[in-house]
């Protein structure tokens, strides 16, 4: 029941982040934010009510890994928004978070009864630590399609309502780089914790190292264009670009997430 409410919450902010776009008012952006707000409380209110439910932490479905993701997305979406000031990030995020919260719906939730029960400190930081960094890079994708979109009004000298709403480049810019870092970041804590893991847990070697696999293509992808970025001068056209590129890797990683759960 939580969830279904928090998938309404995240569809009224984005019908009223849509709604800012094009009309400018203000009390659409603070109840954007409301329903935001609304949305996160009750993401983590399903997900602590699915763990108390079943007796263990939401992490053995492809639901549960998007259950995570979308609360990570909204959290992160207040968290951006509270240092930047740029609502229209919502206007790509949210209809991610409902494409995936309509997913979780669809999809079984309960683990599998041959599975392997998982617990211990690892798992708590392998599993938010990698969600949180792929949020991260969802929203460096989301920045470097917002560039694109900017760029080309400015090259065609279209000074409507996208080039008055959008930021401007160079802080478009700045929101790629700021989640580049600590996607990267998260994420490669979250990587590190996860062959500490095997290590502590042999037994869980190929519950894990099939999906690790894919996380690591991801992380050196990802790896490389925060390195080019920070320590070689990368153009913020290239960066997004090649942030376009890598959020592909995070599609392939989490379809390969999907076939190992789910086959």
């Amino acid at each position: 029941m939580h969830f279904d409410f928090a998938l309404g919450a995240a569809i009224l902010a984005f019908i009223h982040i849509t709604l800012y776009l094009f009309l400018g008012n203000r009390y659409l952006q603070h109840l954007t934010n409301l329903f935001a707000v609304l949305s996160f409380l009750l993401f983590a209110g399903s997900i602590a009510t699915h763990w108390k439910h079943f007796g263990h932490f939401p992490s053995y479905s492809l639901g549960d890994l998007f259950a995570m993701v979308s609360l990570a997305l909204t959290f992160i979406y207040l968290i951006l928004f509270m240092k930047y000031r740029r609502p229209l990030l919502g206007l790509f995020i949210f209809p991610i978070v409902i494409i995936l919260s309509i997913l979780v719906l669809v999809l079984p939730s309960a683990a599998p009864k041959d599975a392997v029960e998982m617990s211990g400190i690892w798992l708590f930081i392998h599993l938010p630590f990698t969600v949180i960094g792929t949020a991260f890079f969802m929203f460096a994708t989301v920045a470097s399609i917002m560039y694109f979109i900017q760029e080309r009004e400015l090259k065609k000298k279209n000074f409507g309502i996208i080039f008055k709403r959008f930021p401007p480049l160079n802080q478009i810019d700045r929101l790629t780089t700021v989640n580049l870092l600590l996607g990267f970041y998260f994420f490669s804590v979250g990587l590190i914790s996860g062959f500490v893991w095997i290590v502590y847990e042999p037994e869980r070697f190929g519950f894990i190292l099939p999906k690790m696999i894919f996380a690591v293509i991801t992380w050196v992808i990802f790896g490389l264009i925060t390195y080019l970025k920070k320590y070689r001068g990368m153009t913020p056209r290239s960066t997004a670009y090649s942030t376009l590129a890598g959020f592909i890797s995070v599609v392939v990683t989490y379809a390969g997430v999907a076939f190992f759960l789910m086959g």
